[in-house]
């Protein structure tokens, strides 16, 4: 994910065009605050409709158990898929780009951690909100970034 923002910045570096990570990043939060409610509505929040992605979704449970880390449910929209994972014994917390997506999310689910991300320059983002006790958890991987609330996150 970092790499194609990299990508798209020396693209529009060399190209002299205006385009920059954070542009598209304030577009697709606002395009999702835009429709949050209606997405929430609309997507399946009980996957029992959905054999194939609870199947898919209970063997990396499964996965994640056994290795005993932290999954974070990157782009968690409206949080059903977080709630499955928790559902499943997964130590699970959600983040996403839109901060009314995150808002919907703890209103369904009050008893899991989301957080909002932010970008904070470069391809880096910082996380804010959403956990019980306030410790930071640092996100590691493609994008980088910090978020706070819940527990310790190890990369």
């Amino acid at each position: 994910m970092s790499g194609g923002y990299v990508a798209a910045d020396r693209a529009a570096a060399r190209y002299g065009r205006g385009v920059t990570e954070r542009a598209h990043l304030t577009e697709t939060r606002a395009a999702y605050d835009t429709v949050a409610a209606d997405y929430a509505a609309l997507v399946p929040t009980k996957l029992s409709e959905l054999p194939l992605d609870r199947a898919l979704l209970g063997a990396f449970a499964e996965l994640a158990r056994a290795t005993g880390g932290v999954v974070a449910d990157l782009g968690c929209g409206p949080g059903h898929v977080t709630a499955h994972l928790a559902a499943l014994g997964v130590d699970a917390f959600g983040v996403d780009l839109s901060p009314r997506m995150v808002a919907l999310a703890r209103r369904a689910y009050p008893e899991l951690r989301f957080a909002v991300l932010r970008p904070a320059g470069g391809d880096r983002g910082v996380a804010r909100g959403g956990g019980p006790s306030g410790h930071r958890e640092h996100l590691a991987g493609a994008g980088g970034g910090q978020a706070s609330g819940g527990v310790p996150v190890r990369a």
